[in-house]
């Protein structure tokens, strides 16, 4: 990821504080009804009462924060990461995520969803993924594992 862009993802924190939600309930709304072999990785309730945007909405909120320091969301990524695992989240669904969370900035933010910001949240989210597909692919692995006895 490249330093303006992660200024830019920085840049963009109040607009996520205000618009956040907005944005992820977009989100959802959009990659479930183009996706609906989805639904079965996500709580119905959660969705139904919004507890899954606002999660979602402060963990964006978090990365974009802290993007430049990354070692501050460990604790975040884990739970996240295994919360992924639990559900059976795969490498290849993170090019949809990706695609609807795009979709979904552009959608409520409209013009100023410029260019360079749709590109530095592209970067961002691509440098999230790789994250969590790596934590991810380290707990399935320590499942594997035999217990010591």
């Amino acid at each position: 990821m490249l330093t303006n862009q992660m200024q830019i993802v920085k840049a963009t924190v109040p607009v996520l504080q205000k618009h956040g939600l907005e944005i992820t309930r977009v989100f959802y709304e959009q990659m479930l009804t183009e996706h609906p072999e989805l639904k079965a990785q996500f709580d119905p309730e959660a969705q139904k009462d919004g507890s899954q945007s606002r999660r979602l909405a402060g963990a964006i909120l978090a990365y974009a924060a802290n993007i430049d320091r990354l070692d501050q969301l460990t604790a975040g990524v884990d739970k996240i990461a295994y919360r992924h695992v639990d559900v059976n989240v795969l490498p290849e669904q993170y090019p949809i995520v990706g695609k609807h969370l795009l979709g979904a900035i552009k959608t409520v933010l409209g013009e100023a969803a410029t260019p360079e910001i749709l590109d530095a949240w592209a970067a961002a989210y691509g440098q999230l993924a790789d994250i969590l597909i790596g934590r991810e692919k380290a707990i399935y692995a320590e499942q594997l594992e035999p217990a010591a006895v």
